[in-house]
């Protein structure tokens, strides 16, 4: 699967694109990394990042502690969406780590 639509707490749908460490950019966005599929589907991570390259310490963490798990990401989201998009989200899948401001 190359996208995923996630569904926040307000009823919108956000898509997000499947992503390697490698492919993180230095442009800001959101990104969430997950495992399953639905209905099972867990959020492990949820964040927002003003350059998702910084965040790559915190996603690496999480994927090698987590057999199986996939990243997808949201680029070039403005800083007021890119905040608004990730409280939503969050409110909607409880993932086990939110991380809404990262470098």
């Amino acid at each position: 699967m190359d996208f995923i639509d996630i569904p926040g707490a307000s009823g919108a749908q956000y898509r997000y694109r499947r992503a390697s460490l490698e492919e993180l950019p230095v442009t800001a966005g959101n990104l969430v990394a997950v495992v399953g599929a639905p209905p099972r589907r867990r959020f492990l991570l949820c964040a927002a990042a003003r350059s998702l390259h910084r965040a790559r310490p915190e996603v690496e963490a999480v994927l090698r502690e987590n057999r199986g798990a996939r990243l997808f990401v949201r680029l070039n989201v403005a800083r007021a969406a890119r905040e608004a998009e990730h409280a939503d989200i969050v409110a909607a899948v409880a993932p086990d780590a939110d991380l809404p401001d990262l470098g």
